[in-house]
């Protein structure tokens, strides 16, 4: 399965359930690394427009390009109307803008299922000179206690789940670049009511669905979870944004 049909059937509540990234990474953006308005982005992997979204509250353009279209159809539905936004029916191998298009590109949380070296041929492609690339994820603490029982909620309901966000790596990330990146961390700790951390664990591209074998377990594992980490009925994910920026 590609991971264009992975999110079949869950563009509502990943929209519904996926967070947003910390305030603290478009501050960086605009006041760090200078990037003005009027700026041109391309978010690659855009799905539903979280990030795309923020974005455009930074005054900047964006090409929002996705290749699943019931993801693509919800960011649609949500950002039609600001005429900061483009919606495009692309991949990361196939971003079908212009050659020299584009002053940044982006990705979030997508990176680790992209084709790296079509990826980035793609970047070179359509990237202005001088453009730069911006991966950007929002991080698990793996060593928390909620995260773990849930990583083991997830291996045992999936074999082909590797890990968070298919197992990328800080490493993996620096290797992509052609020379040095910056790094940049941020908090993005989570609290969620018991319906949300439900919603959230369900929009996963590893999760059961209704009506595939074995969903009511899973959904009573999802609450018994909650019930152990929960306190007054909050569940708190310990979490970062990160952001690497760079050339290729």
């Amino acid at each position: 399965m590609s991971y264009t049909n992975r999110f079949d059937g869950k563009g509502e509540i990943y929209a519904k359930a996926r967070p947003k990234y910390a305030e603290g990474l478009f501050d960086y953006l605009k006041n760090v690394l200078n990037i003005p308005a009027e700026s041109v982005f391309a978010d690659i992997g855009s799905g539903t427009g979280i990030f795309t979204e923020q974005l455009l509250g930074c005054g900047y353009k964006v090409y929002a390009v996705e290749p699943n279209d019931d993801m693509r159809k919800k960011a649609e539905e949500k950002l039609s109307y600001n005429e900061n936004y483009i919606s495009v029916n692309g991949s990361d191998t196939d971003m079908n803008l212009p050659d020299k298009s584009v002053d940044y590109i982006t990705t979030a949380q997508a990176f680790h299922w992209f084709d790296c070296d079509a990826f980035k041929k793609e970047c070179r492609r359509i990237l202005k000179p001088g453009g730069k690339v911006i991966i950007v994820y929002n991080s698990r603490n793996e060593k928390a206690a909620c995260t773990k029982a849930l990583a083991e909620l997830r291996h045992r309901y999936n074999p082909e789940f590797h890990g968070f966000s298919n197992g990328m790596s800080h490493e993996k990330c620096v290797a992509f670049y052609a020379g040095e990146c910056q790094v940049f961390h941020t908090d993005n700790t989570l609290i969620y009511d018991r319906q949300g951390y439900i919603d959230r664990v369900l929009s996963s591209s590893y999760s059961l669905k209704e009506g595939d074998e074995g969903y009511t377990e899973y959904l009573k594992e999802i609450n018994s979870i909650f019930d152990i980490f929960s306190v007054d009925n909050r569940i708190e994910v310990p979490m970062e944004t990160v952001a690497y920026v760079g050339a290729v």
